[in-house]
């Protein structure tokens, strides 16, 4: 018996579940269409990227907003996400294999020991696109049960030790997962058991000892983090830093960079914000460490004073951790120069909107696989409130999948883009991975945050 993301979708809900389905997208999606954009990159990319170690990087997603300048089309890097990048079901069936294909990559280079690989999985409490990880993991089984081999899969409760299968899986949210983690020998254990691969770098990022680890001797680790460089699109940041240090590679694709800097605490906060407040003409925006769905992102704007700050401040703190742990440090924050973004008729109305492509890795060159374009909850009209310009479909304000667009001829129009806009999109999104790897330590040990926004040229 197979199942569908439907089934699960409606199954949910008698568990007390409720479920977000993705169908809507994804039957948006023109499969051809994209293979013709992918294979248009590659040709552009002389195969895609070679990554320096194939262990760093396995699978992400990266988001673009689109701007004009003198009349030229260019586009910004927003945000990068890693190992825990979510909407995979969004994309068209033999798309979402190529994503879910990467994870089996990771476990098959993954070491294993006496011919066993236990391969942890992680997610979100009450997590509304569970049917992803439920999905994966049934490729996964099948993948390798076709190739002779035995898989178990338990969750937290169930799990035991058992020397009789080849594949073990172990599926847990993170409010029941990390009492049962500890870390010994570089490898993380889970209820006393080696793990061999993780999936879900927020695992790693709850042991501070694994993070030093990760970063100082990542190569030390014989469990397979995916991805090691979560530290690197946890931050943005950092994703920021890579982008400066990769700028003159991304012009070939016309990516624009944008000004940015990084607050440790209040204290760097308030000074950073009162001196973009008083001396910057332009609007900046600010966002919490490893946040997603928008939570915690704040604008300052021109209309922004010096007393709003505070305010400003504990608005975000509320966001931030009404959607995770309280116990969870928003810290560094990012502070980043607002996208002069584009807009496009949508509804009635003038709408911001974004592109997110999902990168994975194939045998050791990094290839794009597709995405969705996602459309701002509410037309703009320059206040900069957060509807205007936060465009997450799953994670504000609950599930608006109608404003999600798959990839076709049509949607660019929609867009008022053309195929090399797209071609050129997909084309960063790969190699600004491939920076992130190649500047892995030179990201980690980089120290001279203050110099960033000392200045607006």
């Amino acid at each position: 018996m197979t199942f569908s993301e439907e089934d699960l979708v409606y199954l949910s809900k008698y568990f007390n579940k409720q479920l977000i389905s993705e169908g809507p997208i994804r039957e948006k999606q023109d499969n051809d269409f994209v293979n013709y954009i992918r294979e248009k990159a590659l040709e552009k990319m002389d195969g895609g990227p070679k990554l320096i170690d194939k262990n760093l990087f396995y699978i992400g997603s990266a988001d673009f907003m689109v701007t004009e300048k003198n009349g030229e089309r260019e586009f910004f890097i927003l945000e990068l996400n890693g190992g825990s990048s979510r909407g995979y079901l969004s994309l068209s069936n033999k798309q979402t294999e190529m994503l879910f294909d990467a994870y089996r990559e990771a476990i098959d280079n993954s070491k294993g020991i006496n011919g066993q690989k236990t391969v942890l999985i992680a997610t979100l409490p009450n997590d509304g696109l569970l049917q992803e990880k439920i999905l994966m993991i049934e490729y996964l089984k099948n993948h390798y049960e076709g190739k002779g081999l035995k898989v178990a899969v338990y969750n937290t409760n169930s799990f035991e030790f058992s020397g009789d299968f080849d594949i073990i899986i172990i599926f847990s949210d993170y409010s029941v997962l990390l009492k049962h983690l500890t870390y010994k020998d570089y490898y993380i254990h889970f209820k006393g058991k080696n793990i061999d691969v993780v999936i879900g770098d927020g695992v790693a990022r709850r042991f501070p000892v694994v993070e030093e680890d990760v970063i100082n001797n990542w190569k030390n680790l014989k469990t397979l983090i995916v991805n090691f460089i979560y530290h690197i699109t946890d931050d943005k940041s950092s994703s920021y830093l890579a982008m400066h240090f990769g700028r003159d590679m991304l012009k070939k694709y016309r990516i624009r960079h944008l000004k940015f800097g990084k607050a440790f605490n209040q204290v760097e906060m308030e000074k950073y914000l009162k001196k973009i407040i008083t001396e910057f003409n332009k609007n900046y925006i600010i966002k919490p460490c490893g946040g997603s769905g928008g939570a915690g992102i704040q604008p300052i704007t021109s209309e922004t004073t010096v007393n709003d700050i505070n305010e400003i401040l504990k608005k975000s703190r509320k966001e931030f951790h009404k959607k995770f742990d309280i116990k969870r440090t928003c810290y560094p924050y990012t502070i980043q120069e607002m996208a002069d973004f584009s807009l496009i008729n949508y509804k009635n109305s003038k709408r911001t909107f974004d592109i997110r492509v999902y990168v994975v890795q194939n045998k050791g060159r990094l290839i794009p696989v597709g995405g969705v374009a996602r459309i701002a909850r509410l037309p703009y009209h320059g206040t900069l409130e957060k509807e205007e310009f936060v465009v997450n479909i799953t994670g504000y304000k609950g599930p608006e999948v109608d404003r999600g667009l798959g990839f076709s001829k049509e949607a660019l129009e929609q867009l008022n883009m053309t195929e090399e806009d797209l071609i050129d999109i997909f084309c960063a999104s790969c190699e600004v991975f491939n920076i992130c790897v190649d500047n892995f330590k030179r990201i980690s040990s980089f120290n001279k945050w203050d110099t960033l926004l000392n200045s607006e040229d």
